[in-house]
């Protein structure tokens, strides 16, 4: 069984920013309270609610120092130090009223907003559980009974609310990233995703062949658009990157960089088993013409570069320049072909 994952914020710098505030100003409200209480308090209770109080701001500071670098696991005890040091000064002041109990709402506003929803929950139920502590404690009559199920009715629809606002958002900001991440027209990764993992692949020590790049685009597209409209040119697209995803390999990830030009990263390829898979490719479309409904078939045809790391470049800049001029390469020669990187081009980066 996997161990439960450490609650991590919505927002590390928003988390930070309610955090610091909520320990600062908790924490010394509490130590101004509580030298302020008359002298029947306890020595040992004092000193309890002040050291909490001083932890309190501690924690207030180290959020502002370390602030979205903050460890996961201390995101928790936030919120957590937070109603201990309430209910200890509610404890010190013999103060279980509506106004007393209500500040409990800061901690439970605070993971409700930023932390994860079990997270929030828990925090929930600790104030709950606290504030019940402290009424039972100061006034055992029963008298802040009612100011109880207000206080507790309150915390608990207020973490319902955000919980759920929170969810909402945030399975709309992975819609907005997956929107972003995907073409609309082929179903191809956008260039952003293709640059990621180029660059993740580029890190890697070179101990598996390198990487290739390998830019395609249809010939004469701009004819097809002229001759029978752009729907069908949108259709010949779909069309190839069908063709090129059944053909691109298993690992490759195929991108539509704009307009015709699609582009396939290989990585863990070297230079000569990119150039097979180019050719595959160019066979591939040639034999796979965009069969038009009720009408014949329009015969289709691409030019390949293909520029591999470390061979022709160690850097994605010039990866790109070199698949480019590998391209242009295909395309000065009659097109319908695979291009070879220039040897001017090859750089160290």
């Amino acid at each position: 069984m996997r161990p439960p994952s450490l609650p991590r914020p919505r927002d590390r710098e928003t988390a930070a920013r309610f955090g610091a505030v909520l320990c600062l100003v908790a924490g010394g409200l509490s130590v101004m309270m509580t030298s302020l209480v008359p002298q029947g308090m306890s020595t040992g209770m004092k000193a309890a609610v002040i050291g909490a109080s001083l932890a309190m701001m501690v924690v207030g500071v180290l959020l502002v120092v370390a602030g979205e670098r903050l460890q996961s696991w201390l995101w928790l005890p936030v919120p957590l130090l937070g109603i201990l040091t309430i209910v200890l000064s509610g404890l010190a002041s013999r103060d279980a009223s509506a106004s007393g109990q209500v500040f409990l709402c800061a901690p439970v506003l605070f993971a409700a907003s930023q932390l994860p929803g079990a997270s929030a929950w828990l925090v929930t139920t600790c104030a709950v559980v606290a504030d019940g502590v402290l009424v039972v404690s100061v006034t055992p009559s029963g008298d802040a009974a009612v100011d109880l199920l207000y206080v507790s009715v309150a915390l608990v629809l207020s973490t319902w609310l955000l919980v759920r606002a929170g969810e909402r958002n945030a399975r709309l900001t992975d819609r907005l990233r997956e929107l972003a991440a995907v073409d609309p027209l082929t179903g191809l990764v956008t260039r952003r995703v293709l640059d990621d993992a180029a660059r993740s692949a580029l890190s890697v020590a070179d101990g598996d062949g390198g990487t290739a790049l390998v830019l395609l685009d249809v010939d004469e597209f701009k004819t097809i658009n002229d001759t029978w409209g752009h729907p069908t040119g949108d259709a010949v697209l779909v069309h190839l990157a069908d063709t090129v995803r059944r053909h691109g390999g298993p690992g490759a990830v195929i991108s539509r960089l704009g307009g015709d030009e699609i582009a396939l990263l290989l990585p863990g390829s070297t230079h000569e088993a990119a150039r097979r898979r180019a050719s595959e490719l160019v066979e591939a479309v040639r034999a796979s013409p965009f069969q038009r409904a009720h009408d014949e078939a329009i015969a289709l045809t691409i030019s390949v570069g293909v520029a591999h790391a470390p061979t022709h470049a160690v850097d994605l800049r010039h990866l790109y320049a070199a698949a480019d001029r590998a391209l242009y390469v295909a395309k000065r020669a009659g097109r319908d072909q695979v291009g070879t990187v220039p040897a001017e081009v090859v750089t160290s980066g």
